[in-house]
């Protein structure tokens, strides 16, 4: 490896770790905002929901990797052209692609780390957490049913917890046109079964039905999420790769299943993409003396994710091919990356 090989890399590494960490915290503090918050208010363990953050950073280290590598770059080489040390390369002879080398090498390994990381480590962390909270929530239910508790069921429905005891007990059910009363109650694995109640229906203000009930079960909304709502990211690529052939021969859509697994092999591969972006953009502003400075390097890291959220969206509800939604982001950031390149100064 050369010196200016060494010098770039080591100069790289602090702010990519630095803008790493801070995408892996934002990444875990919306998984606490949106799918643990309520646990712990009913009373999940504390130990259990850091465990589960731990199964869940590795996703966020997989995902955040370009995007910090991304802000890295740019923040890095307009530092460099401000010091006047990109000039000073040219000066003396050194290619504009002799810069852009290590950078791309080192893209490279992150794609590839990325991607062996994603399809291996990710997923059973992921499998891993959700077992875990099933053990140490679901199976816990005197932590969850205290009294006043209350929950929502699949249909949207409230449901009131009056007493605890021994036998779990005085539950209601509670929505707009109707009101189940029940005297017992077991939770299991987030289904609420309860026994020997009574089911009163209303039209308006005044009562329509009423009818007893031996059994029945409540699907408790609040304690059914799944880490990855789309059930096509937690196939392996050869599985889910069959499953859109096989929706495609029955005449299906596909675009979630298809846009998710093409999308596998394209977030890694950004990395190398924002190298050629960013020595592209630095010496094409170089030219004219210009310079992005901290606000423009955020800006253009929050388009890319923008551009990336609006394709797979797209992608995902057939507005656009699945290729092009997985891949887009990448091939617009490398067609503009190399166009910068090649018209920037020499």
């Amino acid at each position: 490896m050369k010196t200016l090989d060494r010098y770039l890399l080591r100069e790289v590494l602090p702010p990519f770790l630095g803008g790493l960490s801070a995408i892996v915290l934002l990444f875990l503090a919306g998984a606490v905002y949106e799918v643990l918050a309520p646990l712990v208010a009913k009373g999940a363990d504390p130990k259990a929901v850091l465990l589960y953050l731990a199964y869940r950073t590795p996703e966020a280290l997989v995902r955040g990797a370009p995007v910090a590598y991304l802000f890295a770059l740019l923040l890095l080489l307009f530092r460099l052209a401000e010091d006047g040390e990109l000039k000073a390369l040219l000066a003396l002879g050194v290619p504009r692609g002799r810069v852009l080398l290590p950078f791309l090498g080192f893209g490279l390994v992150l794609a590839l780390l990325g991607f062996a990381l994603g399809e291996s480590l990710v997923p059973r962390a992921l499998a891993e957490g959700q077992d875990l909270l099933r053990r140490t929530v679901l199976e816990r239910p005197r932590a969850l049913l205290t009294p006043g508790a209350t929950f929502q069921d699949a249909r949207g429905r409230v449901v009131y917890v009056g007493a605890v005891g021994e036998g779990i007990g005085a539950l209601r059910v509670l929505s707009a046109g109707e009101v189940l009363l029940a005297e017992r109650g077991r939770l299991r694995a987030g289904v609420l079964e309860v026994e020997e109640g009574l089911r009163v229906t209303y039209e308006g203000a005044r009562p329509r039905t009423l009818a007893r009930f031996q059994k029945g079960e409540l699907v408790l909304k609040d304690l059914t999420f799944d880490p990855w709502p789309n059930p096509a990211n937690r196939m392996p690529l050869p599985e889910l790769r069959k499953e859109v052939e096989r929706l495609r021969a029955l005449g299906l859509r596909v675009g979630l299943e298809a846009t998710t697994y093409y999308r596998r092999y394209a977030e890694p591969f950004a990395s190398p993409v924002f190298a050629l972006f960013a020595v592209g953009l630095a010496f094409f502003l170089l030219s004219g003396s210009r310079s992005l400075g901290f606000v423009g390097v955020a800006v253009l890291t929050f388009l890319y994710y923008a551009t990336w959220s609006v394709a797979r969206i797209m992608g995902e509800q057939n507005a656009l091919s699945p290729v092009l939604a997985a891949w887009g982001p990448n091939l617009l950031f490398g067609l503009l990356g190399l166009l910068l390149f090649l018209g920037g100064k020499r």
